[in-house]
């Protein structure tokens, strides 16, 4: 897997050198609600929407995002109606329909949120073989990182739609462990449990990973977009760093 990775990452500066120059300045994402990150109800659209409308204007180009459900968004990109969605994590097997950029948007953690009374001594950071042997039930949104993982590892696991079907499962104990990023689940469980959120804890990490913005194969601003992202990036990098030696 690894070099398979590496040798993506190799390629993709001769899909840029070799890339038609993109048809208009403005670019649409296919993005769906993940507050902080990505939220219609968040300033600037969330966190990672904020910094990626700033990569872009920085370099001259303005960006639109349509919110769907996020396996909605996948399918939109993978056909090449929209050029690009994000955030999401690296799986290999995308690597047929989707482009990763170089860099990164940023680096995240993933914990398992469960009831304090289903597990009163706490929940460790079980490796999900341990999930399969004590029998434990995930919920989770179809089409995210874990739904192919868990498959493989053969753990009982509940697919739902959206996020608030997910809390919901969990909150009313027809699931033990919902998977999630640290950060988005505690104002998820604001947002749907609301007074009942206090009932809901979560583990120490079980993986801290990039995320990125993922490019559609097949629309033709792909590329130019990726190469006006990893440039922004790299220069914010450098900029950074600068600052802090001053």
């Amino acid at each position: 897997m690894v070099s398979k990775f590496i040798c993506r990452f190799l390629l993709l500066p001769l899909l840029i050198a070799t890339a038609t120059p993109a048809s208009s300045d403005k670019f649409a994402f296919a993005v769906g609600e993940w507050p902080p990150f990505v939220s219609q109800e968040q300033p600037g659209y969330g966190l990672h929407s904020k910094l990626i409308r700033e990569i872009f204007h920085s370099q001259g180009h303005e960006i639109s995002l349509e919110f769907f459900p996020w396996r909605r968004s996948l399918q939109l990109t993978k056909s090449g109606t929209f050029p690009a969605t994000f955030s999401w994590s690296y799986l290999e097997e995308r690597d047929a329909d989707y482009i990763y950029a170089n860099e990164p948007i940023e680096d995240l953690t993933d914990v398992y949120f469960y009831r304090k009374d289903r597990f009163p001594a706490g929940l460790p950071p079980l490796s999900f073989e341990e999930l399969k042997e004590q029998s434990l039930t995930v919920v989770g949104v179809g089409g995210y990182w874990y739904e192919t993982v868990l498959a493989k590892e053969d753990v009982i696991f509940q697919i739902v739609a959206t996020e608030e079907e997910a809390w919901n499962m969990l909150y009313h104990g027809r699931a033990d462990i919902f998977i999630e990023n640290d950060i988005s689940g505690i104002v998820q469980k604001q947002q749907f449990l609301e007074a009942a959120a206090d009932e809901i804890t979560y583990s120490d990490p079980i993986r801290t990973i990039p995320l990125y913005i993922m490019f559609s194969r097949k629309h033709p601003d792909a590329a130019s977009m990726i190469e006006i992202w990893d440039t922004g990036m790299k220069k914010r990098r450098a900029d950074k760093a600068d600052s802090q030696t001053q």
